[in-house]
């Protein structure tokens, strides 16, 4: 028991070094792995695979935030995302809270797809000053752009990868929560939205105006590109669910995203420079835009290599049984308190120590890895939409001219809830 107090604190030192802004996760997660292996007293070649095995764990995972970077590229290179803006403000014409319903369900849509600061900027510089010029609140504008990525984002393929290669999920089982999950949020959303877009907070805030340009709109049929990857694996998971085939067939997200950046290619306006050049650039940007996250991928998998040693696991997972709920009330209780760990690169931060976490949970005998997703899925949107550390949220709020804390404050009550709810349906289907 001492020893696995030890370990558990250094998770708890290393979340407050993150917490701090002492220690970067991308550095904090491989140095985490390799301190835990040492108090743990993993023998020596042991230690060395954790580093060397860990570093490739999740590379299906990263394999798929390169090609999602790619396909991402496509969709802004080509005014596919730009089409989509211009058309739904033509759609929404001057009606202010149905056209920001409307932008949001385009920022989700696009963020299926996209992911990454380069891509916020992209988009949000298209969106806010047309919602802006319409005297919607700079809060509420930059808010609705957080729920719309954090939409968007439960539906994002790079993200589910995650899960399969940690918890050993098939999408088919993630489809099932996610789509739960993405109403409740919508609901949070539309709530926000009737509450802060309040005709008495309603001022004129007009845009800098900017160069005009031509805008070559894209072909309807591009338009389909952000969400082509998406259509096979919801698909064949929606026919495992209903159809219950003997053998049952997860398409992989792998090819899904080579499809969808072949349809991208073929589908858009050809680019000046040509199809070709087109993806190589795409290529090269994809990379370079995607590397923070690869990075990161690499310490998770180092981490995720750490607990998952007989050494560590079997000084932790008897504590960890004490603790975690076994029940349907305990679990969401437990995680409806505890779901605030999500912010500041918390414990419950996936992309922080979260997946670390994840797989010391999984193994304990109350909840199965499903319960486990569930749970990192509900609580996780509060990271996505309210987490002062997300450099997005800090570069939307600088936009809009309000401060990031704001967000934090406007935004946590309606995401909270919507995961304790979310906690409620995760128990409902995966808690015995």
């Amino acid at each position: 028991m001492p020893l696995a107090l030890a370990l558990l604190a250094i998770f708890a030192v290393m979340a407050v070094l993150m917490y701090l802004n002492r220690l970067p996760a991308i550095v904090a997660l491989p140095v985490m792995a390799i301190v835990i292996a040492l108090v743990a007293r993993v023998p020596w070649a042991d230690l060395a695979n954790i580093v060397s095995e860990g570093a490739f764990r999740l590379h299906v995972a990263y394999t798929t935030a390169i090609l999602g970077a790619v396909l991402a590229g496509i969709v802004a290179k080509t005014g596919v995302a730009e089409t989509m803006v211009k058309k739904t403000a033509e759609l929404g014409g001057d009606r202010p809270i149905v056209l920001a319903l409307l932008m949001t369900g385009v920022v989700a849509l696009l963020f299926t797809t996209l992911g990454g600061l380069g891509a916020v900027i992209m988009v949000a510089t298209i969106v806010f000053p047309v919602l802006l010029a319409l005297g919607l609140p700079q809060l509420a504008v930059g808010c609705l752009f957080l729920f719309g990525m954090s939409l968007g984002g439960l539906f994002n393929l790079t993200n589910w990868q995650l899960y399969i290669e940690v918890l050993k999920l098939t999408p088919t089982t993630i489809i099932t929560f996610a789509a739960a999950m993405a109403g409740l949020l919508a609901l949070a959303t539309v709530v926000f939205a009737v509450v802060q877009l309040n005709p008495r907070r309603m001022r004129r805030y007009w845009a800098a105006p900017e160069p005009e340009r031509a805008l070559k709109f894209a072909p309807w049929y591009a338009l389909l590109t952000p969400i082509v990857p998406l259509l096979p694996v919801l698909g064949f998971g929606l026919y495992n669910m209903i159809g219950k085939p003997a053998k049952p067939f997860d398409f992989p997200i792998i090819t899904a995203m080579v499809i969808g950046i072949a349809y991208g290619l073929i589908a858009s306006p050809r680019p000046p420079q040509g199809r070709i050049q087109l993806l190589v650039r795409s290529v090269i940007d994809g990379i370079a835009g995607v590397a923070p996250a690869v990075a990161l991928m690499l310490g998770i998998g180092m981490l995720i290599q750490a607990v998952q040693h007989p050494s560590v696991l079997g000084q932790i997972q008897p504590l960890l049984s004490a603790i975690l709920p076994s029940t349907r009330l305990g679990y969401v209780i437990v995680f409806t308190v505890l779901a605030p760990l999500a912010l500041y690169r918390g414990p419950l931060n996936v992309w922080g120590m979260g997946f670390g976490l994840a797989q010391m949970m999984a193994a304990a005998p109350g909840l199965s890895a499903p319960a486990v997703m569930a749970a990192l899925l509900s609580v996780g949107q509060l990271q996505g939409v309210s987490d002062p550390t997300n450099t997005h949220n800090v570069w939307i709020a600088n936009y809009v001219g309000v401060d990031v804390q704001r967000v934090l404050r406007a935004t946590l009550p309606y995401v909270w809830a919507a995961a304790a709810v979310g906690l409620v349906v995760g128990a409902a289907l995966f808690m015995r």
